[in-house]
């Protein structure tokens, strides 16, 4: 006999994993890229609360990496910043509001899509996310380029992209509603609705630490920029949870064990091949061939230029690299555990190795900066290969992605942050100021996996 999760729960433990990945992102890796962290972390917790298959919860989390770090391609930086100022605070936090209700609207799209992957034709999925890039460069020229509604500093202009990111997810939503069934749809656009909800209330609201900061000494507690991330972070979690627990039984529908196909396996060495090919097409091929080119744009430009300019940025934007990962995992299902767990990693080795040799070219191949990633992520995928061939394989996944994070993060602190030295500090100086961060890494860490073997224990418990 098995017992479903209560509401309470399938809403607290994304929230707190997704608290936890938002976290580490801020702190050990930036950008879209850092952004798959807390994209793996609430597939995982989802997924483990729906008991899905392993095979089944290995392509969504290739789905929450996606979603959830098409977002990080959106500059939020200035748009903070004028929470500081007592004129501009409402303008901050319209545009820190719009910006994660996007960012929730089109990762709650793209991760719902994990749930339909053996259901959906690919045709249907991948000319869906290639509507949705036409999209972003609808956006990008017609909104973010022309700066008609600009929450970054006109002073010292950022390009934004939630225009781009907004057509993108109304593109695919529309695109789906005439090409899958109804009831699909439905729980498509509930994951959508419930992301932009969690999103918009998780990315505003976190956005008064900073007003809040700003009224406040600088003496003890200094975070405030975390504590918007983890109030984003456990607010669009929490959203995503409990879209998932209203769509708890249409999902376990879709996988009974009739309904899956059997796997291929595949030899462990065309695992790595295929892995260090997505590595080094996605960190250091594709990027160092068109970014140059994009970023080199000029006022000058004429049309047919600033046309091509405008489809290279697509193609150097996340969601192109989504896309690829897509058509991998469609080809190879066996990948999908390589996917979203170690290239979520090796992006936070890649900004680690970074910091350790700053004035090394990341693009030049072969350097001490190549060495140390390949090292740090051939680890990570080597266990991934092991713990994806046992039992109780979606949680050791998780394990390992939530470990792996706070040793990077644990290094910075070591190695990157200077002395460690306590000297003269009060407890209350040590605890909320100069360990906080990691403390509360570590602290969400063990609160994370308390719920989970408490789930396991209650579920053998009652199995037996």
């Amino acid at each position: 006999m098995s017992r479903n999760y209560t509401k309470f729960i399938f809403i607290l433990l994304p929230a707190i994993a997704m608290m936890l990945g938002w976290g580490l992102r801020g702190h050990i890796g930036g950008g879209p890229f850092g952004a798959m962290i807390p994209g793996a972390m609430v597939a995982l917790s989802i997924c483990l609360l729906l008991k899905l298959p392993a095979s089944v919860t290995s392509m969504v989390v290739v789905f929450g990496v996606f979603g959830i770090g098409l977002g990080g391609e959106m500059t939020y930086g200035q748009t903070l910043g004028f929470l500081r100022n007592p004129e501009t605070v409402w303008w901050g936090t319209a545009g820190t509001t719009l910006k994660g209700a996007v960012w929730g609207l089109l990762g709650g799209t793209v991760f719902s899509l994990g749930f339909l992957f053996h259901r959906v034709p690919k045709k249907v999925i991948i000319n869906g996310l290639l509507l949705m890039l036409a999209g972003f460069f609808l956006g990008f020229k017609l909104v973010n380029e022309p700066m008609l509604l600009y929450f970054s500093d006109p002073a010292k202009p950022r390009p934004e992209s939630w225009a781009a990111l907004l057509f993108g997810a109304v593109v695919l939503l529309g695109f789906l509603r005439y090409r899958i069934d109804l009831p699909d749809f439905k729980l498509v656009l509930r994951f959508a609705l419930y992301g932009l909800v969690g999103g918009g209330l998780g990315f505003g609201l976190g956005g008064f630490w900073m007003v809040l900061g700003s009224h406040l000494p600088d003496v003890l507690f200094r975070n405030w920029w975390k504590a918007m991330e983890f109030t984003f972070g456990f607010l669009l979690g929490g959203a995503l949870g409990l879209a998932a627990w209203k769509s708890r039984f249409a999902i376990k529908n879709y996988f009974q064990k009739e309904n899956l196909a059997e796997e291929t396996e595949i030899l462990l060495v065309k695992e790595f091949g295929i892995l260090l090919a997505v590595a080094l097409f996605t960190h250091w091929l594709w990027p160092n061939l068109l970014e140059s080119f994009v970023y080199a744009g000029s006022v000058n430009d004429g049309f047919g230029l600033s046309m091509i300019r405008g489809i290279a940025r697509v193609l150097v934007n996340f969601a192109f690299y989504g896309f690829i990962f897509v058509l991998v995992i469609m080809r190879f299902p066996k990948m999908a555990w390589q996917i979203g767990i170690t290239l979520t990693f090796c992006h936070a080795a890649i900004d680690l190795v970074r910091d350790f040799y700053p004035d090394l070219n990341p693009w030049a191949p072969f350097t001490m900066h190549f060495l140390w990633v390949f090292i740090m992520t051939a680890v990570v995928g080597l266990l991934t290969v092991y713990f994806s061939r046992r039992e109780n394989s979606v949680i050791n996944m998780f394990l390992l992605l939530i470990w792996s994070c706070i040793v990077v993060s644990l290094l910075r602190l070591v190695f990157l942050s200077g002395s460690l030295s306590v000297s003269g500090m009060s407890f209350c100086e040590v605890v909320c100021s100069r360990f906080f961060v990691d403390a509360f890494f570590i602290s969400n860490a063990i609160a994370v996996l308390w719920i989970i073997f408490n789930m396991k224990k209650n579920q053998k418990l009652i199995s037996e």
